[in-house]
């Protein structure tokens, strides 16, 4: 079985080498944000993730890796669902075009430059004259609003 929990400062090095192997940004990997997975049998953390503060005070889901082992057992679903109920406020994320079928089942939804902050704004234009990925596929900005409660 699975089990949720926030991370340590001995998590650190786990943390890395998790988001390492994915081949995700390795940037801003602080363990105080992260939320992860553990084989609750073997007590190995398997999966990570976080809300990733950016100085235009937009939040972003980040960090959403599992190791192979343990992918397509529902794990990254259960990360992002808990990152989602434990943030109120618009959530936005980054992602490979072809992973925003998968996010859009938490109510994620592709958006355009005019409607990022400022911060996703800089990424998208930086991503955009790197020619971030071959193979046509492309950066997705993705942005999710609180949901109205009581409605």
């Amino acid at each position: 079985m699975i089990i949720l929990r926030p991370a340590t400062a001995t998590d650190q090095k786990r943390i890395v080498a998790i988001i390492r192997e994915a081949h995700i940004n390795p940037t801003n990997l602080r363990w105080k944000r992260f939320i992860l997975a553990v084989d609750d049998t073997t007590g190995t953390v398997v999966g990570t993730g976080q809300i990733k503060p950016h100085d235009d005070k937009s939040r972003e889901v980040a960090s959403i890796a599992v190791v192979p082992a343990y992918q397509r057992r529902g794990v990254a679903h259960q990360i992002i669902e808990r990152l989602i109920a434990d943030t109120p406020g618009p959530l936005y994320l980054t992602c490979r075009s072809p992973m925003g079928k998968f996010y859009e089942q938490f109510g994620f939804r592709a958006i355009g430059v005019n409607e990022m902050t400022p911060y996703f704004r800089r990424l998208a234009k930086i991503a955009g004259a790197l020619g971030f990925l071959a193979r046509d596929v492309t950066l997705m900005v993705m942005k999710r609003e609180s949901p109205v409660k009581g409605g």
